[in-house]
């Protein structure tokens, strides 16, 4: 049970990442944005997630934080703690760091896009969450691959470190899964 709890996991984390299409990068770097979001709060600042997974019918639940430990003008040292609940076993996460670089490569914006590149939409909207309100850029992407298809929505905001506010998975096809995540607290506020 434990396998399969942390490949929903896995599965669900690779899906946030792997949104965006596979594009070629050159040897420019440009200021990453994930650096510049965490760069703007000082050592100590925390933001908490609560998550509930369902992958085929096996529900698990998750609170992940995300801790600035130090900032330079090289990267973000962030660690990140998560307890997991699997068939109501709890279960703590060795805590792990995430260096998060100042600099990164650029992305070839004339990359050849394939016809099954994911669709995208973007919006705003007011997200309620860490019991504040956040104006929020409200981003859906659609894909089709490996005889799945993924619409994830994501809620973020400037005003919060790596700036996830909320989101929202489905996935349906060769294995059916949802995933809710929102943040919870944000410290100091």
């Amino acid at each position: 049970m434990f396998r399969f709890s942390c490949l929903t996991i896995v599965c669900a984390l690779a899906i946030l990442s792997g949104l965006i299409g596979t594009v070629r990068a050159d040897d420019t770097l440009i200021d990453n944005p994930g650096y510049q979001s965490w760069a703007k709060f000082k050592p100590g600042t925390l933001v908490k997630y609560s998550s509930d997974t369902n992958a085929m019918g096996n529900q698990t639940s998750m609170e992940m934080t995300q801790t600035l430990k130090d900032i330079n003008a090289d990267n973000a040292t962030v660690e990140v703690k998560m307890t997991m609940v699997m068939a109501g076993n709890k279960t703590d996460m060795p805590a792990t760091t995430q260096m998060v670089p100042a600099k990164i490569k650029k992305v070839d914006p004339n990359a050849a896009q394939t016809a099954d590149a994911p669709k995208t939409e973007t919006s705003t909207e007011d997200v309620q969450a860490a019991g504040k309100t956040f104006s929020c850029k409200k981003t859906t992407i659609t894909s089709d691959a490996n005889g799945m298809t993924t619409k994830a929505t994501t809620w973020t905001c400037d005003d919060v470190p790596g700036t996830m506010v909320k989101m929202e998975s489905e996935s349906s096809g060769s294995m059916t899964m949802s995933t809710k995540m929102v943040l919870t607290d944000l410290e100091p506020q």
